[in-house]
């Protein structure tokens, strides 16, 4: 972890997404199994150690989740790929912080760390530690916490059903491990799993996330595709390392889960095609551009998440002329200012004025003309940017460049 980096902050450290909301978890969720509730919230974490301590440390108050360090030990492929996701760090991420002390600043509400930690530091809440003083605590979205889940409730405050101890639940019928005991759970294999942390409502009504609304209203469902079909695909490894127990499988479900900060997602969800045609001192230039494999609308989350298209047109004069389309959401407060910053969107975000990102399946037609002398040839290019800007300062970022495709006239060509 890369706490050493951060002792400065005198907040404890909370990322956003789960900030001020309150979930809206779906009717229809899978009866509850075994177990209750997480360990309720009784106070406020405070300033952050300058070293986390060891995996194993015992903590006082609730039953602890394990390390995820403890998991990697037999599950090393897994574990690997869960260390590089946004699942692993959505404690300690340096933008999810910046907001977060952003949103204690402006707000009043004493329940703020206890809506965000069920989502982003679990293991805190399970084991009690509001000092940040457990290892297990700065792992996000750890292991043990996903595998204690037993079902799903419509609780908006206690969404999940844990039961932390030597059962983990998954989606394998035929597990036999040797270290602890497993338990098949259909939840696994179910967009349920994911509702809880991927579609709030703050106290305003906006759904300022709706990635499960998204898919659920999509085509997806009726084709029995869930989150985990795209985001948790089968890719090469071995469930358990072949020293501590041999198994038949040579594939694991990837925990990398990668989503829209991921170049390889964002390729695999939209597709563009370009076309260009000549009409005199015109070049008309036509972008088809489609949500081929997305879910959910493109992008998804946050509404200050957004994808821009720039279409360039060079006539080899070295002033080349663009212009632009923005894929995303807009929201404002109460007096219809804009929401520009996320602790904004969700302390004072009412609604969406507007909302022209990609519906799954969605296929839109751009189109667009620049002045260009019949007799030079010409190059048009559109190139697409992924842009996260949780603060306002942000929003001259250039973005993420992800996608590319041109098209060529010569010199008095009509195409």
């Amino acid at each position: 972890m890369r706490l050493t980096r951060r002792t400065q902050i005198a907040v404890a450290v909370i990322p956003l997404l789960a900030a001020f909301a309150t979930v809206t978890a779906r009717a229809g969720s899978p009866a509850v199994v075994r177990g209750d509730q997480a360990a309720s919230a009784k106070g406020s974490a405070t300033q952050a150690r300058a070293a986390k301590p060891a995996a194993n440390q015992a903590v006082r108050g609730g039953k602890a989740l394990t390390s995820a360090e403890e998991c990697g030990r037999c599950h090393q492929d897994i574990y690997r790929y869960w260390k590089a996701s946004l699942h692993a760090q959505a404690a300690d991420d340096t933008r999810f912080q910046a907001v977060f002390v952003k949103l204690k600043d402006e707000s009043a509400r004493t329940d703020l760390d206890q809506l965000c930690l069920r989502c982003h530091a679990p293991a805190l809440l399970q084991g009690q530690d509001y000092k940040w003083e457990k290892k297990v605590s700065w792992e996000g979205v750890t292991c043990d916490f996903c595998h204690s889940v037993r079902g799903i409730r419509a609780d908006t405050k206690a969404p999940f059903v844990l039961d932390v101890g030597q059962v983990k639940s998954g989606p394998l019928r035929d597990a036999q491990p040797t270290v602890h005991v497993a338990r098949y759970a259909d939840t696994f294999s179910s967009s349920m799993l994911c509702n809880p942390c991927h579609q709030f409502t703050n106290e305003h009504g906006l759904d300022v996330l709706s990635t499960y609304d998204e898919w659920q209203s999509s085509p997806y469902p009726a084709r029995s595709v869930t989150c985990q079909n795209c985001h948790m695909r089968n890719t090469s490894g071995k469930v358990v390392d072949p020293k501590v127990k041999r198994v038949a499988s040579s594939s694991v479900n990837l925990h990398e889960m990668p989503g829209g900060h991921s170049i390889t997602e964002l390729n695999r969800a939209l597709q563009a095609v370009i076309a260009s045609e000549r009409h005199g001192n015109t070049v008309d230039v036509t972008v088809q551009v489609s949500n081929r494999g997305a879910g959910h609308r493109l992008p998804t989350g946050s509404p200050l998440r957004s994808i821009v298209m720039v279409v360039q047109v060079d006539g080899g004069t070295g002033k080349p002329q663009t212009a632009s389309r923005t894929y995303g959401r807009v929201v404002v407060d109460e007096n219809n200012q804009e929401a520009t910053d996320e602790a904004t969107v969700w302390l004072r975000g009412t609604r969406v004025v507007r909302d022209d990102r990609l519906a799954p399946t969605e296929r839109r037609v751009e189109k667009f003309s620049f002045q260009m002398p019949a007799n030079t040839p010409v190059r048009a290019v559109a190139k697409f940017y992924y842009h996260y800007s949780p603060t306002a300062a942000s929003k001259t970022d250039s973005g993420m460049p992800f996608l590319s495709v041109s098209s060529w006239l010569d010199a008095g060509a009509v195409k």
